[in-house]
């Protein structure tokens, strides 16, 4: 009678010569794998560098003159143009994005002439009731008041756009008017100036290095490599192993 464990196989307790020479391979590429993809992620631990952005070193030249209340039309505007680059990123936890927006709305009003305030704190606040109204609607009452906020919205960035240095209808001109609230503070508050920093720098500062500043096809190198290599170099493995048990096989004259 033909033994019914004949083609078992442990891959910790080989039970033949061929078992073993079969182990030996599955973790010489097991090996191989776990270097390629954990190493690379150690190399580049090892080689990368904090690097700020541009948006940050604009904050850091003139945070000093804002903290201090020394700043000029000049340092404000700078101020509100990296804060709103920071605000767009869609990585920004909720919590940050108040204190992004409550500085945003405290620095546009520090730099408008009181002559347009009223204008623009009217307009604010209109299209701050539409937002309100928009969960509660339904249907075609719900598209026209969207379609009234697109409208609302776009007034209102013409009318800041001039004053926040942005061109009209850009993405850092809809961020500043969505930011924008009917009240505001004569100057940033305490929690804003103790937070704000820290969030700045938390977005702004990514680890690079030489591997994920160079291009390879078009794509990243570190992204290339983890996204595509990886991939590829896991089929290529597949290949070999099952190749080479084949050729093993037929070398053994084992038949399956």
């Amino acid at each position: 009678m033909e033994p019914t464990d004949q083609y078992n196989f442990s891959i910790f307790k080989p039970r033949n010569l061929h078992g073993k020479k079969n182990r030996n391979i599955i973790l010489t590429i097991l090996a191989i794998w776990a270097t390629a993809v954990f190493g690379f992620q150690f190399l580049l631990r090892a080689i990368e560098k904090p690097t700020p952005e541009k948006a940050l070193t604009m904050f850091e030249s003139v945070w000093p003159a804002v903290h201090s209340g020394m700043q000029g039309e000049s340092e404000l505007e700078t101020l509100l143009h990296s804060i709103i680059l920071v605000k767009g990123k869609n990585i920004v936890k909720p919590e940050d994005q108040k204190v992004l927006s409550d500085a945003i709305n405290t620095l546009f009003y520090m730099g408008v002439p009181d002559s347009i305030k009223a204008r623009i704190i009217m307009q604010t606040s209109g299209l701050n009731e539409l937002k309100k109204r928009l969960p509660g609607l339904k249907d075609q009452e719900y598209l026209d008041v969207s379609a009234q906020i697109r409208k609302e919205a776009g007034s209102l960035g013409k009318t800041v756009s001039s004053y926040g240095g942005f061109q009209q209808g850009s993405n850092e001109s809809v961020i500043l008017v969505s930011s924008l609230q009917d009240k505001y503070n004569e100057s940033l508050t305490d929690d804003v100036l103790k937070k704000l920093p820290g969030i700045m720098k938390f977005y702004l500062i990514h680890n690079q290095s030489w591997l994920t500043d160079k291009k390879f096809l078009g794509f990243p190198f570190h992204y290339f490599y983890t996204a595509v290599f990886l991939l590829i170099l896991f089929i290529t493995l597949c290949i070999i192993y099952n190749k080479m048990i084949e050729a093993k096989l037929e070398k053994d004259g084992i038949v399956e």
